[in-house]
């Protein structure tokens, strides 16, 4: 009984570590290998208990490694995907910026992860070039992006 239970145990973590990791992650090139990765990591899960009819006993110990594995990699895909969303906001405003020709010196992203588990953008910064509008330059990225971005004007000469 105690195995079926841990069994149970470990496949209810997998499946939750495989659902956080899919919310996290974003749609996009690597989607298809996520897929694979989670099905194989899944299917492993349901097939652990068939190691033990074959005469190799399972410990919790090792459902206990693999669920610290699986967390991990949750993790650092959660801080990939974090990073690589930032950086495609970066460069979708510096483009929206350089097309209607407005010079800046710096954009940055600030982005966190809500309780919920979903990446949500906490706090977008640009600073233009002396002389530009800053004005023009916030209503263009809140109409082109759909965005709220604080934006301010470089004061050094």
């Amino acid at each position: 009984m105690l195995d079926l239970q841990t069994w149970a145990i470990a496949i209810c973590f997998t499946m939750l570590a495989s659902v956080l990791l899919r919310m996290v992650c974003p749609e996009g090139n690597f989607t298809r290998l996520l897929r694979i990765i989670l099905g194989v990591f899944v299917l492993c899960a349901l097939v652990a208990p068939l190691r033990g009819i074959s005469g190799v006993e399972m410990e919790w110990g090792e459902y206990e490694e693999t669920m610290v594995q699986a967390e991990e990699f949750a993790g650092q895909a959660a801080e990939r995907s974090q990073e690589m969303m930032t950086a495609s906001l970066e460069s979708l405003i510096r483009q929206e910026l350089i097309k209607n020709e407005i010079s800046f010196k710096k954009v940055s992203v600030l982005m966190d992860t809500s309780e919920e588990g979903r990446i949500v953008i906490r706090q977008i910064q640009v600073t233009l070039s002396q002389g530009q509008d800053v004005e023009r330059a916030e209503s263009l990225l809140k109409e082109s992006l759909g965005l709220e971005t604080e934006v301010t004007a470089d004061e050094n000469r």
